[in-house]
């Protein structure tokens, strides 16, 4: 997941307690909805990283980004936390984030649940759902709960973590495939899988080649893809067989290093080499590494970066 998907979901989480009456006593509370979901849109759509655009002066210069959004964006890239959502959430009486990213709930269905069945789980709503309590709840039906229930389920499929050993042979297949494809030059897997972690909940794959749109295309028709979810020439997104997600990103030969690395994380790895960039008044993203003019300095390779930052390098697996 990149950074831009990660904010813009912080952003509609934040929306959603607002209108779920977490932050009524504002009299601003329209407003501030429109504004972080509109945030959320523009910065999804963004060409690049967030967290190439600078400190809050330079996010500010985006459309639809105003004091209060930017600082919230900063504060995340800087801590991996947003304060201002943790309070709403407690305000609202702790509502689940699992409960808030299932489709066709919404946050007062959320809330509810919560507050009536003790769920905060997918596995508890999908046990509950199961055995018919949902319906007997205000506003519930029959209908929607068997609706709710199909959202769950796609939600735990993809908030399931895999043993590594029981999905590497598929992923070293699939690299071998596309590494095989016409047109890729060069191609890796990235995030936990790479970092040796024992669980692995989706694979991000990196792939270096001139021609996106064609080996788009060509990854989208091997055997054991499935339930092509996004289909471009900058990220194909697909289940394998084993129903494992895989993000395949195409990106440049020259911006190869700092790809892997940002994809690879871990997040905590990640914020704490970009503090090292901040300090030298640098920039990192997964574009590169910039000067304060915006000139690359290192984005060849991963180890070119650390250099830079005149840090150790450090393998895959020593990241966190």
């Amino acid at each position: 997941m990149s950074q831009n998907t990660e904010v813009a979901g912080l952003f509609r989480q934040i929306a959603a307690l607002l209108q779920a009456g977490a932050g009524m006593k504002d009299e601003n509370v329209s407003f501030k909805i429109r504004a972080y979901v509109n945030a959320a849109k523009i910065i999804e759509e963004l060409p690049q990283d967030i967290g190439a655009y600078g400190g809050v002066k330079e996010l500010k210069q985006l459309p639809g980004i105003g004091d209060a959004t930017a600082k919230k964006i900063v504060e995340y890239l800087e801590t991996g936390k947003m304060e201002a959502l943790e309070k709403l959430r407690n305000a609202s009486g702790g509502v689940s984030a699992e409960l808030l990213g299932v489709e066709n709930l919404g946050p007062k269905r959320a809330m509810l649940i919560q507050k009536e069945l003790g769920v905060t789980t997918v596995s508890g709503l999908m046990k509950a759902a199961k055995e018919g309590k949902l319906r007997s709840l205000p506003r519930f039906s029959a209908l929607i709960e068997k609706k709710i229930l199909e959202s769950a389920g796609r939600s735990k499929e993809r908030s399931t973590r895999f043993p590594r050993e029981e999905i590497q042979d598929d992923v070293e297949a699939l690299l071998k495939k596309i590494r095989a494809v016409e047109g890729v030059e060069r191609a890796e897997a990235a995030g936990s899988y790479r970092r040796k972690q024992a669980t692995v909940g989706d694979i991000d794959t990196l792939v270096v080649t001139k021609s996106p749109a064609a080996v788009s295309d060509a990854i989208a028709k091997l055997p054991f893809v499935r339930n092509v979810v996004a289909h471009g020439d900058k990220k194909l997104s697909y289940d394998l067989k084993s129903s494992i997600r895989v993000d395949t990103r195409f990106v440049a030969k020259s911006q190869w290093g700092s790809a892997l690395l940002y994809f690879t994380g871990s997040k905590e790895h990640n914020i704490a080499m970009r503090i090292v960039a901040i300090k030298k008044g640098w920039k990192l993203s997964e574009y590169g590494l910039f000067d304060a003019k915006g000139k690359v300095i290192a984005s060849k390779e991963e180890k070119d970066i650390y250099q830079k930052l005149a840090l150790p390098y450090k393998e895959p697996w020593e990241r966190g």
